[in-house]
């Protein structure tokens, strides 16, 4: 069975059920999941240790039967599981989501460096989850970038700016807003290019100063959950605002 799908059925019965035990889950996934089969239980006992280790369980089911293989979802996990956030546990599934909202035009390099991000927050390690989210976002932002500097060249604009900041290795959203708002984009584009390109200008300046200075940035889970749930739409919109850009240069 394919490790993603059986996860998400983990997930399903968690919902249902917060305190239980192993064997318990995997009665339940087993009436789910036709093709469920006896090799699928290693798959089902790592993805629920996986989970342990990630603090989304909890060993434990009650006072009686406090010890694994009870187990019981945390407070922290009653978020997780909620749809948008069983996203973030998902690597495969992340990366995904991130070539769908882009119609598979993510530079790799942001692909890679926000499934390595992730994998680090699901290790625990969020400083590092953080810096990768940052490397991810300046990829995307440079695409954008680059996009507004071709579209520009194409129109007979000047992009000696656009050029300079594009080399900057400190914060450029408000340049990019106002370079794309001088396109004049459609409705949908500009009523959310301010609030977008915000919100992925607060990444970056987690990990760097105003001047580019390299910073640590917080070591803090529900942060850098919240950065990669949000990552996503971000990336929806930078994409939809580069094809528009294209589109327009080719008329």
């Amino acid at each position: 069975m394919n490790r993603s799908e059986l996860r998400s059925v983990v997930f399903e019965v968690l919902r249902k059920t917060s305190q239980t035990h192993f064997r318990a889950v995997e009665n339940d996934v087993r009436k789910r999941v036709d093709d469920y089969e006896r090799r699928d239980v290693l798959a089902l006992n790592e993805i629920l240790w996986e989970l342990l280790l990630q603090g989304v369980l909890a060993p434990g089911k009650n006072s009686l039967n406090p010890d694994l293989p009870f187990v019981h979802v945390t407070e922290y996990g009653s978020r997780c599981i909620e749809d948008e956030a069983i996203l973030a546990r998902d690597p495969d599934a992340y990366v995904e989501r991130l070539r769908e909202v882009s119609q598979d035009s993510v530079d790799p390099i942001a692909l890679e460096s926000a499934r390595l991000g992730l994998l680090s927050f699901l290790g625990g390690r969020y400083e590092a989850a953080l810096l990768l989210l940052a490397h991810a976002v300046d990829s995307v932002l440079g695409q954008l970038l680059a996009a507004l500097i071709r579209s520009g060249r194409k129109a007979g604009r000047g992009t000696k700016r656009l050029e300079a900041i594009r080399a900057f290795s400190g914060r450029k959203s408000a340049a990019v807003h106002r370079a794309l708002m001088e396109r004049r984009p459609p409705e949908e584009i500009a009523a959310v290019a301010e609030t977008q390109l915000a919100a992925l200008e607060a990444v970056l300046r987690l990990t760097r100063s105003e001047k580019g200075t390299p910073i640590i940035p917080p070591d803090d889970r529900d942060l850098a959950l919240a950065r990669f749930l949000l990552f996503p739409d971000q990336c929806r919109f930078a994409y939809h605002a580069i094809r528009w850009l294209e589109r327009k240069s080719s008329t």
